[in-house]
């Protein structure tokens, strides 16, 4: 019973200590914060996200009647992950590749920078899943221009229809949604970055105050002793 009101005392101790220093831990908080958001809005490059949608056929011709059975929709939905392979293949990237250096150097499409690209540095760029688990899939690509992210997508769904028919010889895409120019970075969150910053300054100053008043054998009161 003793020793429960000794660690009750302790705690109550513990908690005195950090009001006495809320100060502190609300100073180096904001600190953190600012130092987080300067980071993050000067030396962290953004990145912007172009997002096309696209339909897929189980077959390019649906008949006279134009009817669509339910077992060419649950075929669509398979054809969905090897029409993300065939996207993902080097025979729809080299034809972005060779595109993409076609236009580098011309007037106009600076953002596409003068480094040639390969269909690596195209694959870690671009990712694509099925809508909702239905027989749409959308195809995103990240770049640190919002014109780059914009052209590249553009470029897939040029080629990407008739790799599709060349390869899998059946079925079909119809495009959705082209991808819009984006007008606000995806990534880094400024928000988030600064709101962690802060946490992790608080959280670290509480952490170095609670171990230096437990390690503290200063008897500063009566109750002390």
């Amino acid at each position: 019973m003793e020793q429960k009101q000794e660690d009750t005392i302790d705690l109550l101790k513990l908690a005195k200590v950090l009001l006495n220093k809320i100060w502190l831990l609300i100073i180096v908080a904001v600190l953190f914060a600012a130092v987080a958001f300067v980071c993050t809005k000067t030396m962290i490059q953004p990145e912007y996200q172009a997002t096309s949608k696209l339909y897929v056929f189980n077959k390019s011709d649906f008949g006279s009647s134009g009817a669509v059975s339910s077992s060419d929709i649950s075929t669509s939905k398979v054809l969905v992950n090897t029409y993300i392979v065939v996207l993902q293949s080097d025979s729809v990237l080299g034809q972005v590749v060779d595109t993409i250096s076609e236009y580098q150097g011309k007037e106009g499409f600076e953002y596409l920078g003068t480094e040639p690209y390969t269909t690596k540095d195209l694959r870690d760029m671009i990712s694509a899943g099925s809508i909702n688990n239905t027989e749409s899939f959308s195809v995103t690509v990240t770049a640190h221009d919002p014109y780059e992210a914009k052209f590249i997508n553009d470029a897939i769904l040029y080629f990407l229809p008739d790799e599709i028919i060349r390869v899998v010889k059946a079925g079909a895409v119809e495009i959705i949604d082209k991808a819009s120019i984006p007008t606000a970075p995806s990534a880094p969150s400024v928000m988030k970055n600064t709101v962690l910053g802060g946490l992790v300054g608080g959280v670290l100053t509480a952490a170095i105050i609670v171990v230096m008043a437990l390690f503290d054998n200063v008897i500063h009161t009566e109750d002390d002793l």
